[in-house]
Protein backbone atom coordinates (compact mmCIF):
# COMPACT_ATOMS: atom_id res chain seq x y z
CA UNK A 1 0.00 0.00 0.00
CA UNK A 2 1.38 3.37 -1.08
CA UNK A 3 1.52 6.49 1.02
CA UNK A 4 -1.52 8.02 -1.05
CA UNK A 5 -3.53 4.66 -0.29
CA UNK A 6 -2.65 5.14 3.17
CA UNK A 7 -3.77 8.50 3.52
CA UNK A 8 -6.97 8.07 1.89
CA UNK A 9 -8.55 4.47 2.31
CA UNK A 10 -9.75 5.63 6.09
CA UNK A 11 -11.94 8.22 4.58
CA UNK A 12 -13.02 5.42 1.38
CA UNK A 13 -14.06 3.41 3.92
CA UNK A 14 -15.97 6.00 5.91
CA UNK A 15 -17.54 7.18 2.18
CA UNK A 16 -18.72 3.47 2.30
CA UNK A 17 -20.38 2.85 5.05
CA UNK A 18 -21.77 6.05 5.26
CA UNK A 19 -23.52 5.08 1.47
CA UNK A 20 -23.93 1.69 2.84
CA UNK A 21 -26.50 4.13 6.22
CA UNK A 22 -28.28 6.15 3.64
CA UNK A 23 -29.68 3.04 2.33
CA UNK A 24 -30.18 1.78 5.68
CA UNK A 25 -32.28 4.55 6.51
CA UNK A 26 -33.88 4.56 2.51
CA UNK A 27 -35.05 0.82 3.37
CA UNK A 28 -36.09 1.92 6.96
CA UNK A 29 -37.97 5.01 5.35
CA UNK A 30 -40.14 2.68 2.68
CA UNK A 31 -40.69 -0.08 5.65
CA UNK A 32 -42.11 2.94 8.22
CA UNK A 33 -43.31 5.43 5.54
CA UNK A 34 -46.39 3.25 2.45
CA UNK A 35 -46.38 6.16 0.33
CA UNK A 36 -42.02 6.27 0.71
CA UNK A 37 -41.82 3.37 -2.04
CA UNK A 38 -37.87 3.53 -3.21
CA UNK A 39 -37.18 -0.17 -2.87
CA UNK A 40 -35.00 -0.07 -5.99
CA UNK A 41 -33.11 3.11 -4.62
CA UNK A 42 -32.53 0.79 -1.60
CA UNK A 43 -31.18 -2.63 -3.41
CA UNK A 44 -28.82 -0.47 -5.36
CA UNK A 45 -27.83 1.58 -2.43
CA UNK A 46 -26.30 -1.82 -0.94
CA UNK A 47 -24.80 -3.61 -3.90
CA UNK A 48 -23.47 -0.31 -5.49
CA UNK A 49 -20.97 0.61 -2.89
CA UNK A 50 -19.12 -2.62 -3.24
CA UNK A 51 -18.28 -2.12 -6.70
CA UNK A 52 -14.79 -1.91 -6.15
CA UNK A 53 -14.67 -4.83 -4.75
CA UNK A 54 -16.05 -6.44 -7.60
CA UNK A 55 -13.30 -4.74 -9.80
CA UNK A 56 -10.94 -6.55 -7.74
CA UNK A 57 -12.65 -10.19 -8.15
CA UNK A 58 -13.38 -9.71 -12.72
CA UNK A 59 -9.87 -7.25 -13.37
CA UNK A 60 -7.87 -8.61 -11.03
CA UNK A 61 -7.38 -5.07 -9.47
CA UNK A 62 -8.20 -2.70 -8.04
CA UNK A 63 -9.59 1.19 -8.51
CA UNK A 64 -7.04 3.99 -6.92
CA UNK A 65 -8.14 6.37 -4.43
CA UNK A 66 -8.79 9.16 -6.68
CA UNK A 67 -10.98 6.99 -8.85
CA UNK A 68 -12.90 5.38 -6.14
CA UNK A 69 -13.68 8.56 -4.50
CA UNK A 70 -15.19 9.68 -8.01
CA UNK A 71 -17.18 6.85 -8.45
CA UNK A 72 -18.57 7.18 -4.48
CA UNK A 73 -19.41 10.86 -5.35
CA UNK A 74 -20.98 9.58 -8.51
CA UNK A 75 -22.99 7.15 -6.28
CA UNK A 76 -24.63 9.88 -4.01
CA UNK A 77 -25.49 12.09 -6.78
CA UNK A 78 -26.43 8.95 -9.12
CA UNK A 79 -28.98 7.00 -6.42
CA UNK A 80 -29.36 9.14 -3.35
CA UNK A 81 -30.00 12.25 -5.23
CA UNK A 82 -31.64 11.09 -8.42
CA UNK A 83 -33.53 8.42 -6.85
CA UNK A 84 -34.23 8.44 -3.27
CA UNK A 85 -34.77 12.27 -2.82
CA UNK A 86 -36.41 12.31 -6.63
CA UNK A 87 -34.14 14.55 -8.45
CA UNK A 88 -34.55 12.62 -11.43
CA UNK A 89 -38.20 14.17 -10.99
CA UNK A 90 -38.17 17.39 -9.81
CA UNK A 91 -34.50 19.28 -11.21
CA UNK A 92 -34.95 19.40 -15.25
CA UNK A 93 -32.86 16.98 -17.06
CA UNK A 94 -30.80 15.34 -14.20
CA UNK A 95 -31.92 12.32 -15.34
CA UNK A 96 -30.24 12.70 -18.48
CA UNK A 97 -27.12 14.32 -17.46
CA UNK A 98 -26.35 11.37 -15.07
CA UNK A 99 -26.68 9.00 -18.16
CA UNK A 100 -24.42 10.74 -19.99
CA UNK A 101 -22.05 10.35 -17.14
CA UNK A 102 -22.75 7.19 -16.24
CA UNK A 103 -21.48 5.85 -20.32
CA UNK A 104 -18.61 8.24 -19.83
CA UNK A 105 -17.69 6.18 -16.40
CA UNK A 106 -18.50 2.78 -18.07
CA UNK A 107 -16.50 3.70 -21.23
CA UNK A 108 -13.64 4.26 -18.60
CA UNK A 109 -14.16 0.69 -17.08
CA UNK A 110 -14.56 -0.61 -20.77
CA UNK A 111 -10.81 0.32 -21.28
CA UNK A 112 -8.88 -1.25 -18.43
CA UNK A 113 -11.21 -4.20 -19.38
CA UNK A 114 -9.04 -3.88 -22.85
CA UNK A 115 -5.73 -3.59 -21.00
CA UNK A 116 -6.57 -6.56 -18.82
CA UNK A 117 -7.77 -8.91 -21.30
CA UNK A 118 -4.60 -7.87 -23.75
CA UNK A 119 -6.21 -5.99 -26.23
CA UNK A 120 -4.14 -2.67 -26.06
CA UNK A 121 -2.73 -3.68 -29.64
CA UNK A 122 -5.87 -3.83 -31.21
CA UNK A 123 -6.70 -1.36 -33.66
CA UNK A 124 -8.05 2.13 -32.24
CA UNK A 125 -11.29 1.62 -34.36
CA UNK A 126 -12.12 -2.04 -32.54
CA UNK A 127 -11.07 -0.81 -29.31
CA UNK A 128 -13.83 2.51 -29.68
CA UNK A 129 -16.27 -0.45 -30.60
CA UNK A 130 -15.89 -2.61 -27.73
CA UNK A 131 -15.48 0.67 -25.24
CA UNK A 132 -19.09 1.93 -26.58
CA UNK A 133 -20.47 -1.89 -26.64
CA UNK A 134 -19.41 -2.54 -23.25
CA UNK A 135 -20.61 0.57 -21.98
CA UNK A 136 -24.16 0.44 -23.63
CA UNK A 137 -23.90 -3.33 -22.24
CA UNK A 138 -24.18 -1.67 -18.47
CA UNK A 139 -26.57 0.80 -19.58
CA UNK A 140 -28.92 -1.99 -20.52
CA UNK A 141 -28.50 -3.89 -17.78
CA UNK A 142 -29.34 -0.98 -15.31
CA UNK A 143 -32.84 -0.77 -17.24
CA UNK A 144 -32.98 -4.39 -17.08
CA UNK A 145 -32.74 -3.69 -12.81
CA UNK A 146 -35.35 -0.80 -13.04
CA UNK A 147 -37.49 -2.59 -15.13
CA UNK A 148 -36.96 -5.94 -12.33
CA UNK A 149 -38.03 -3.16 -9.27
CA UNK A 150 -40.63 -2.07 -11.71
CA UNK A 151 -42.54 -5.37 -12.05
CA UNK A 152 -41.51 -7.16 -8.82
CA UNK A 153 -41.60 -4.26 -6.35
CA UNK A 154 -43.89 -1.89 -7.47
CA UNK A 155 -41.99 0.85 -8.50
CA UNK A 156 -42.15 3.15 -11.05
CA UNK A 157 -38.64 3.94 -12.12
CA UNK A 158 -38.99 4.01 -15.65
CA UNK A 159 -42.02 6.00 -15.61
CA UNK A 160 -43.95 3.65 -18.25
CA UNK A 161 -47.11 4.32 -16.94
CA UNK A 162 -46.76 7.87 -17.46
CA UNK A 163 -44.68 8.61 -20.35
CA UNK A 164 -44.33 5.24 -21.97
CA UNK A 165 -40.70 3.85 -22.99
CA UNK A 166 -39.73 7.42 -23.66
CA UNK A 167 -37.53 7.69 -20.23
CA UNK A 168 -36.04 4.43 -21.04
CA UNK A 169 -35.21 5.63 -24.63
CA UNK A 170 -34.14 8.58 -23.66
CA UNK A 171 -31.60 7.26 -20.99
CA UNK A 172 -30.23 4.75 -23.43
CA UNK A 173 -29.43 7.30 -25.68
CA UNK A 174 -27.90 9.48 -23.40
CA UNK A 175 -25.61 6.62 -22.13
CA UNK A 176 -24.72 5.93 -25.81
CA UNK A 177 -23.78 9.51 -26.34
CA UNK A 178 -21.62 9.14 -23.07
CA UNK A 179 -20.14 5.75 -24.47
CA UNK A 180 -19.65 7.67 -27.93
CA UNK A 181 -17.54 10.50 -25.59
CA UNK A 182 -15.57 8.20 -23.85
CA UNK A 183 -14.59 5.80 -26.44
CA UNK A 184 -13.48 9.19 -28.40
CA UNK A 185 -11.14 10.20 -25.52
CA UNK A 186 -10.05 6.36 -24.57
CA UNK A 187 -8.55 6.02 -27.81
CA UNK A 188 -7.01 9.71 -28.28
CA UNK A 189 -3.41 9.36 -27.38
CA UNK A 190 -3.25 12.57 -25.86
CA UNK A 191 -6.15 11.90 -23.43
CA UNK A 192 -4.97 8.47 -22.38
CA UNK A 193 -1.29 9.82 -21.70
CA UNK A 194 -3.86 12.14 -19.39
CA UNK A 195 -5.00 9.64 -17.40
CA UNK A 196 -2.26 7.87 -16.96
CA UNK A 197 -0.65 10.83 -15.59
CA UNK A 198 -3.72 10.88 -13.27
CA UNK A 199 -2.77 7.89 -12.24
CA UNK A 200 -3.74 4.07 -13.06
CA UNK A 201 -7.33 3.62 -12.57
CA UNK A 202 -6.66 -0.20 -12.08
CA UNK A 203 -3.32 -1.58 -11.16
CA UNK A 204 -4.00 -4.76 -12.46
CA UNK A 205 -2.27 -7.98 -12.90
CA UNK A 206 -1.83 -9.69 -15.95
CA UNK A 207 -3.62 -12.85 -16.43
CA UNK A 208 -1.67 -15.82 -16.01
CA UNK A 209 -1.21 -18.84 -17.91
CA UNK A 210 -1.89 -22.42 -17.18
CA UNK A 211 1.04 -24.73 -16.34
CA UNK A 212 -0.94 -27.83 -17.20
CA UNK A 213 -0.01 -29.15 -21.04
CA UNK A 214 -2.08 -30.78 -22.32
CA UNK A 215 -1.26 -34.59 -23.81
Amino acid sequence: MNIMERLTRPLLVSIKIGLLILAILVGIRCLLVPEYTKYGGFLAGMLLPFAPEFVRVIFKGKMTPRIELLYYIFVFIALHLGICMDFYKTVPYFDKIVHLLSGVFSALAGHYAIQHYKMSAAPDHFKAVFIVSFSLGIAVLWEFFEFACDKLLGQSMQQLVSIGVDDTMYDLIMAFIGSLIGGFMLTNAKFVAYIDWLGPDLELKPIKKSSKKVN
